[in-house]
């Protein structure tokens, strides 16, 4: 999009929200009509926000696509959609704002097309802590919805990436140059950040992601040498799992299976500084995390 294209967006976008903050409720309702009309309709303005250069451009397109959807109820799905459409942009400013557009819009659409899953996960490659931040709360809000069993299932798979891209862990030194900049490891990083957040909020969940082996998928990226946030990160949230207050009582079967594992000495290595773990971690100590297969059996009766 030219900058002179960009201007006659802005002056368009300019003078339908002044006409619109001056009227009525049935003038709103006409200008939103004529305006969907001259601009060709609701995928051309979800367009306009992904192709925009200039911040205020987006800003104004992001406010008009809410408007649409809160406006008239004959928009909403269509502003959803082209919103999910606009998660796999390759600009941060737009996926952020499309995410903060999306959950705003959550509890007047009501219902998830599963097809937001892939798109939203994918957004957990990120760099950009802006963008992650907006992912993981709409993450805990579609966790209310008919997806939450497939966002569970993606984002426990997002710990342990494909065997082709699975971490080298037997490299003496460590490439962290390049595995820093790894997507599929900074996702890996973002998944177990995302699980220590939502089992924190709900045993429920908790138990769920223990039927899908988080336990074992967690151990596996603590010991993945090629990226320390991975490490940190799946330290973390496993001591949450192990120790948290809620958790204790329901589900001391992790501390055991976990203790098992990884064998005493290591264990209360790991126990005295969890976050810091990473830095004192052989490559032996690795291969037995990698390597683990804890299976955490039964439900929350089995468990307790």
């Amino acid at each position: 999009m030219t900058l002179a294209t960009e201007q006659i967006e802005i002056s368009k976008f300019m003078s339908f929200l002044q006409d619109w903050d001056h009227g009525t409720k049935a003038i709103r309702h006409q200008i939103l009509n004529d305006f969907i009309n001259t601009s060709k309709g609701v995928r051309n303005i979800a367009e306009c926000l992904a192709n925009s250069k200039l911040e205020k451009t987006q800003e104004q397109a992001q406010i008009l696509l809410e408007l649409l959807a809160q406006g008239n109820p004959k928009y909403q799905l269509q502003v959803y959609k082209g919103l999910i459409a606009l998660l796999p942009c390759t600009s941060p400013k737009v996926q952020q704002m499309a995410l903060q557009a999306l959950r705003t819009l959550q509890s007047i659409v009501k219902i998830v097309h599963p097809c937001i899953v892939d798109p939203l996960l994918n957004i957990l490659r990120t760099i950009h802590y802006e963008v992650q931040y907006e992912a993981i709360e709409f993450i805990k809000v579609l966790l209310n919805y008919k997806v939450r069993q497939a966002l569970l299932e993606g984002v426990v798979a997002r710990l342990t990436p494909s065997t082709e891209n699975q971490p080298k862990i037997l490299h003496d030194e460590p490439t962290s140059n390049l595995a820093e900049s790894s997507p599929l490891y900074v996702q890996q990083a973002a998944a177990a950040k995302v699980i220590g957040i939502i089992i924190k909020e709900s045993t429920e969940i908790a138990e769920e992601m223990l039927q899908l082996k988080v336990v074992h998928h967690l151990m596996i990226a603590m010991g993945n040498l090629e990226h320390a946030s991975s490490q940190k990160q799946a330290c973390l949230t496993l001591e949450v799992s192990i120790y948290g207050s809620y958790l204790i009582h329901t589900f001391p079967v992790v501390e055991e299976h976990v203790r098992q594992a990884i064998g005493e000495s290591f264990y209360e290595l790991y126990m005295k500084n969890p976050e810091n773990l990473y830095l004192k971690m052989d490559s032996i100590q690795a291969a037995v995390l990698v390597n683990n297969k804890v299976n955490i059996p039964g439900s929350m009766e089995a468990a307790a």
